[in-house]
């Protein structure tokens, strides 16, 4: 078989027939921001301690021609496109293809013979604690050489594989033959020891999946090494990204692929997800800076990599995007459709699927909802709503922040308007807080010598009928009373409305309060400052009685039924109250 080198690295190791595999095969999946760095990507990759006839790498979405700095075309006659040409290959086959010209140059000269491959050294065994050199950053442009062919012989999958490129990841994982697999975004660098930790750990543990620590990276999964974690594992959900180590015959024998239909960020996610359902062990090395993201790499004023492309930010900047939006909501679902296979309904499941609604279901329900027009807004809606009857239990609700809560809930109860009021009281205000505030107590006359308590509350939450069945209660009062809800003045919320005949209290002191059930979580009213106390007067068959209801000097209210000739304040006897 025919080699190529790029930066010092075999693309295809020249390996006689019969011989072992590569131990890993790196792709490297250059994107638009990627193409300028390429070159420090390859160059870390070929420093490596592992030893360069042990890794093979594959290009994917490379660039067609030389990075800046290059000499011009490559003898394969692949020039670059523009980063805005919809024909510029993409790492996940998104806008994969064009047909490919053969300039008129000729051919290059083929590159120096490649050295010999080394005796595979014994597997690496750091010293604890050792966390290594961090890589040279130092500009480094790729050789792109030829593989001694006069021309660029076709654009089939084939050809491009034994040059060392690929128009997609998938295409990648066709071509590659080592027994790993680690992917790596053309903006990133590996530090030296790299390849030869993940691969010894691999080797040693009989791992499927290896969790490889970023340089300056706070997440939780990092604290420590670990091997033979549990799928439960704290923040293991929460590292989605396809910069790992996997065991290439595992994704074999599963026909794992990335999916072409959804984000980058998001086929990563479902592919990572399925890989790690389907893995025997997994671990997580926390000891060296195995990985340096773009956003890592000194002077660079651009975040790249995963992180970057999944993070909140980047999420919301992709959904606020022609067709963004149901691009993430497809994605979503594919994830989400993934965790239910593999888990089911438990807590297992649970810890994934509060790991997507709390990231990209924020997302599907922030702002560029509220921007989308109004036939995407309906889709996502009722996308959005699919899944959440699918995906969304009350565990996994209570463990989301109270704004997304509330969204989440507006959404379950089907009530599309009210997801509007949240997000645009959001836009304005912030976040609308769980809480009712008692604006007013006052006696309602109803009849001759009859009266009705009316308590009169307010909260910021719009429609808060839709979410759930009796959302407000009285609590201290021995009749739950009749409860009306309406929109409050200006749209501000919902104005509660809760009246009880005064028949109900007992003569007497009776202490009373109003709260909302929302969301799982019960919230008190607070009285408003500067509530007035109020009176009034009433019969119980012959005798007059004095109503009066007052703020107890915290968040609920005093009801006092009393005689007419008594004070107030003066507690009826059980005798007394038995004759009233």
């Amino acid at each position: 078989m025919n080699s190529s080198s790029t930066a010092g690295v075999p693309v295809v190791p020249e390996v006689p027939d019969g011989t072992e595999a590569p131990d890993v095969t790196v792709v490297v999946a250059v994107r638009d921001d990627g193409r300028p760095r390429l070159g420090r990507c390859l160059a870390s990759l070929a420093g490596q301690t592992i030893g360069a006839a042990r890794i093979e790498v594959l290009v994917a979405g490379a660039p067609e021609r030389p990075p800046a700095g290059g000499t011009g075309p490559s003898a394969e006659g692949r020039y670059g496109r523009a980063a805005d040409d919809p024909n510029r290959p993409a790492p996940y086959g998104h806008s994969a293809g064009g047909r490919y010209r053969q300039p008129a140059g000729g051919a290059q000269p083929p590159p120096a013979a490649m050295p010999p491959r080394p005796a595979r050294p014994a597997p690496f065994r750091p010293a604890p604690g050792d966390a290594g050199p961090a890589p040279s950053h130092e500009p480094h442009e790729p050789l792109w050489t030829s593989s001694g062919a006069a021309r660029w012989p076709s654009s089939s999958a084939a050809d491009l594989c034994e040059a060392g490129r690929t128009d997609t990841v998938n295409q990648a994982l066709a071509c590659a033959r080592g027994r790993y697999l680690f992917f790596l975004d053309a903006g990133d660098l590996l530090g030296r020891e790299s390849l030869a930790r993940l691969v010894d750990a691999a080797d040693s543990r009989g791992h499927d999946v290896v969790y490889a620590k970023t340089a300056a990276s706070g997440a939780a999964v990092f604290a420590r090494t670990r091997h033979g974690v549990a799928l439960d594992e704290p923040g293991l959900a929460w590292e989605l990204s396809a910069a790992k180590l996997f065991r290439r015959e595992s994704l074999v024998r599963h026909g794992l692929r990335f999916a072409e239909d959804v984000p980058a960020g998001l086929a990563e996610q479902a592919f990572t997800l399925e890989a790690l359902f389907r893995a025997r062990r997994v671990a997580v090395l926390a000891d060296y800076d195995y990985r340096f993201a773009g956003d890592a790499v000194p002077d660079r004023g651009r975040r790249s990599g995963p992180e970057a492309r999944n993070s909140p930010a980047a999420l919301a900047a992709a959904a606020a995007e022609p067709g963004g939006l149901e691009d993430l909501l497809r994605g979503t679902a594919a994830a989400m459709a993934v965790t239910a296979r593999f888990t089911g309904p438990g807590p297992l499941g649970d810890g994934y699927r509060l790991r997507h609604f709390a990231h990209e279901g924020d997302v599907l329900t922030g702002p560029a909802f509220l921007r989308a027009p109004e036939p995407v807004r309906r889709r996502v809606f009722a996308g959005v709503r699919r899944l959440v009857a699918d995906h969304l239990g009350d565990s996994v609700l209570a463990g989301l922040r109270p704004g997304l809560r509330l969204r989440l809930s507006y959404v379950r109860a089907g009530d599309e308007a009210g997801l509007v009021s949240v997000l645009r009281y959001e836009a304005g205000h912030g976040a609308p807080p769980l809480r009712t505030d008692l604006v007013s107590a006052d006696w309602r006359r109803t009849g001759p010598a009859r009266h009705t308590l009316v308590v009169t509350a307010r909260t910021p939450l719009p429609h808060l009928g839709a979410l759930g069945t009796g959302p407000v209660r009285l609590t201290g009062c021995p009749e739950a009373g009749r409860v009306l809800l309406r929109p409050a003045a200006a749209g501000a919320g919902t104005e509660i409305e809760v009246r009880i005949p005064a028949e109900a209290f007992p003569a007497g002191r009776t202490r009373i309060g109003l709260s909302t059930a929302l969301l799982g979580t019960e919230h008190t009213a607070a009285v408003a400052p500067g509530t007035a106390p109020r009176q009034a007067h009433a019969l119980r068959g012959l005798r007059p009685y004095r109503l009066d209801v007052s703020p107890d000097g915290g968040d609920g209210l005093v009801v006092a039924v009393v005689p007419v000739g008594l004070p107030v304040g003066l507690p009826v006897g059980p005798r007394r109250a038995e004759r009233a």
